[in-house]
């Protein structure tokens, strides 16, 4: 997959062998790091060097995005490799998110099948389809952090928005929830500002790429970062960075659910498909990712020799809707590896960890939980 240029002036280190990517500023004021794993895990490559980096720069934050493929979602043929599972999803969450400051989980059980793939043709047996999403996703989400920044009288007529890693950071986990696992959201391509009444706005589009999320969840408590870029007006036309912040903000007057906090950063400039991009868009989008209200002839898939570029809308989200993530992986460390004759005592103990290990592991991921389900630890209580 080519992530390509997430950020200006970098230092990028990339391990093929595990899909590992570092990234940091080249600057002795630098912000933070951002990292891009695929199956990270505690045995990992990605978790030596995630360790390396908190004790080398432990002020600075790091942003994790946890990505997976839809085989990794496979069913396991016996009782103990469904448990082994899912104690090493438990604990290789546990690790990797007491590694970082903001965690994000990527990837979907059916990408195919999935509402973020309304306008896309994707085969989830092809892994490069997968990774075109989440990597156009993730590079959405990196243009705050390459805008320059504006004074507070200044006024940009291409971007708005600029925010760097440790402002982001703090944003997203240091409101209400204090939650340091975020969901991401896209919507790919992004419809039209004002929408219609076959395709609906950009912001009715936007659906999770984590998974195991809750859908519907209305929480008043909810912080967003929302990275828009290239999305059209009604007319057709790039839509103004003032027309953009005006639809933004018009749509949860219309009923629309309102975080408690909300970042926009947004830009000009659409997504550009490169000439390698797999073609997996669909035939009712056309050259510059505008959404057609009548599919085009020829292929039903198209890519890069026939759309140029996309607009494109991808958020951060700090909600209660992750709860099902963690609290799955919080009950099955509990039941596995915790509980009086837990079934997956020896496999922990196979591993290396000691039985006050994966208590630590495990009320740390209660503590997560509770976090977020304050009613969770007064109904434990009870009990």
């Amino acid at each position: 997959m080519a992530h390509g240029q997430l950020f200006k002036n970098l230092t990028t280190m990339v391990l093929e062998e595990n899909s590992f990517l570092v990234a940091c500023r080249q600057k002795i004021s630098m912000k933070g790091f951002v990292s891009l794993s695929k199956n990270a895990t505690i045995f990992s490559v990605a978790a030596d060097i995630l360790e390396h980096v908190a004790d080398e720069y432990p002020n600075k934050p790091v942003l994790l995005y946890s990505a997976r493929r839809p085989d990794a979602y496979k069913n396991n043929t016996s009782m103990r490799e469904s448990i082994k599972k899912a104690l090493h999803d438990a604990v290789s969450f546990s690790k990797l998110s007491s590694l970082c400051k903001l965690m994000v989980p990527v990837g979907l059980s059916s990408l195919s099948t999935s509402k973020v793939s309304a306008f896309l043709r994707i085969d989830d047996a092809k892994p490069f389809h997968c990774s075109a999403v989440y990597a156009a996703s993730i590079h959405s989400l990196s243009l705050p952090f390459r805008m320059d920044p504006l004074g507070p009288t200044a006024n940009s007529k291409h971007v708005s928005g600029a925010v760097d890693i440790g402002e982001l950071v703090q944003m997203l986990t240091g409101q209400a929830w204090q939650n340091m696992v975020t969901i991401l959201d896209a919507a790919i391509p992004a419809p039209c500002l004002s929408g219609d009444d076959t395709h609906g706005s950009f912001q009715r589009n936007l659906h999770p790429l984590t998974p195991e999320t809750a859908v519907d969840v209305e929480d008043s408590q909810a912080v967003e970062s929302l990275v828009v870029h290239g999305v059209l007006s009604s007319g057709g036309h790039r839509a103004l960075i003032s027309e953009v912040m005006d639809s933004v903000y018009r749509a949860y007057e219309h009923g629309l659910p309102k975080p408690m906090f909300l970042h926009l950063s947004t830009a000009l400039c659409p997504l550009p498909i490169p000439l390698p991009f797999p073609s997996i868009f669909g035939n009712l989008v056309g050259q510059h990712g505008e959404l057609l209200h009548y599919p085009t002839q020829g292929n039903q898939s198209r890519g890069s020799l026939e759309i140029s570029s996309i607009p494109m809308a991808a958020r951060l989200r700090s909600s209660s809707a992750i709860l099902p993530f963690i609290q799955k992986r919080s009950d099955d460390l509990r039941r596995f590896g915790v509980a009086r004759g837990a079934a997956g005592a020896q496999v922990l103990h196979d591993w290396g960890f000691s039985k006050d290990e994966v208590e630590d592991m495990e009320e740390g991921l209660s503590k997560m939980v509770t976090m977020l389900n304050p009613h969770c630890e007064l109904s434990s209580d009870s009990d």
